[in-house]
C-alpha cells in the first residue's frame, strides 16, 4: 500500500497526473481515520488533497520520508484536517467548490456582485455564480478557481484567511468529479421525502413503479407523481452535466439510500 501510494504521489509530482486508481489508493489509506461517516469521507479527502498533496512543499515533505513514516504522516495530517473541519479553511474549501462549479457552467462574464453569497446554513450557489460572473467582468478574463475564491473571500468573508499554497499542478479531474458528484447527490437527497427516496432506490434497482406501488401500498397515480418529481429534480441537477458525472451522482445516491 505505501509503495503504491508513493508511486501515485511521484506521478503527480512529475507529471501532474492523478488517476482513478491513485485516488482509490489514497482513499484506502485514509478510510477509517477520524471515524468519519462514509458520505463525508470524499469531501474531507478533497480538503486534505488541497492542503497536503496539491501544495508542493508539503507533498515533497511526504515523498522525502520512508514508506512507514509517510503512511504515519498521511494519517496524522488527515486526522488534523478532520479535527479542524470547522475552522476558516473549511469555509474556504466549501466556497471553492461552489466557485469551481460556477466556472464550469458559466458561458461568459456579466452582471453585478450580489449583496451577499451566504444563506443561513452555507453558501448560495446562485449568488456565488453571480459574484464569479461579475468578477470575470472586473478581471477582464476568466479567473481560476483560486483567484475567484480569494476574491469572494476578501469581498464577503472579511475574517477568513485564505490558505497560502504554492503549487505547480491543477486540482486533478478525478478529485473534482468525485467531489462534484457528492455535492450534487446531497442536493438531490436533501429535498426528497422518505417515500420518494424509497421509490428512487427501487428505480435504481430496476423495480417497476407499479410493483413498488403495490408492495408499499401507495396508489399508482401517487407513485407516478413522485417519480415525475424525482425525474424533474434530476433533470435540473444534471443540466449540462456529462454522462459520466450523471452516473457518478447516481452511484453516490444509491450508496446513501
Amino acid at each position: 500500500m505505501p509503495g503504491r501510494l508513493r508511486e501515485s504521489l511521484l506521478a503527480f509530482e512529475s507529471r501532474g497526473v492523478f488517476s482513478v486508481d491513485d485516488y482509490q489508493t489514497l482513499r484506502e489509506v485514509l478510510v477509517g481515520v477520524g471515524r468519519l461517516p462514509e458520505p463525508a469521507l470524499d469531501g474531507f479527502i478533497g480538503l486534505f488533497f488541497e492542503r497536503h498533496v496539491l501544495a508542493d512543499a508539503r507533498r515533497r515533505e511526504l515523498l522525502a520520508m520512508n514508506d512507514e513514516d509517510m503512511l504515519r504522516a498521511l494519517r496524522h495530517r488527515f486526522r488534523q484536517v478532520v479535527a479542524g473541519a470547522a475552522d476558516d479553511h473549511q469555509a474556504w474549501h466549501t466556497l471553492s467548490a461552489h466557485v469551481r462549479d460556477a466556472l464550469s457552467t458559466l458561458l461568459g462574464p456579466g452582471g453585478c456582485f450580489p449583496p451577499s453569497i451566504q444563506t443561513r446554513q452555507s453558501f448560495s450557489g446562485i449568488a456565488v455564480e453571480q459574484a464569479v460572473s461579475a468578477y470575470w467582468v472586473e478581471l477582464g478574463r476568466k479567473p481560476t478557481v483560486r483567484e475567484a475564491t480569494a476574491e469572494l473571500v476578501s469581498r464577503y468573508l472579511k475574517l477568513l484567511t485564505p490558505i497560502e499554497v504554492t503549487q505547480v499542478h491543477e486540482f486533478p479531474e478525478i478529485m473534482r468529479a468525485t467531489l462534484d458528484a457528492q455535492r450534487l447527490a446531497r442536493g438531490i437527497l436533501e429535498v426528497l421525502s422518505s417515500e420518494e427516496r424509497e421509490l428512487f432506490r427501487a428505480q435504481l434497482d430496476g423495480v417497476k413503479v407499479e410493483t413498488w406501488a403495490k408492495d408499499t401500498g401507495v396508489s399508482r397515480a401517487t407513485a407516478y407523481r413522485m417519480l415525475a418529481r424525482i425525474k424533474g429534480l434530476c433533470r435540473i441537477e444534471f443540466d449540462e452535466r456529462s454522462t459520466r458525472t450523471q452516473l457518478a451522482v447516481l452511484d453516490v445516491v444509491r450508496s446513501r439510500l
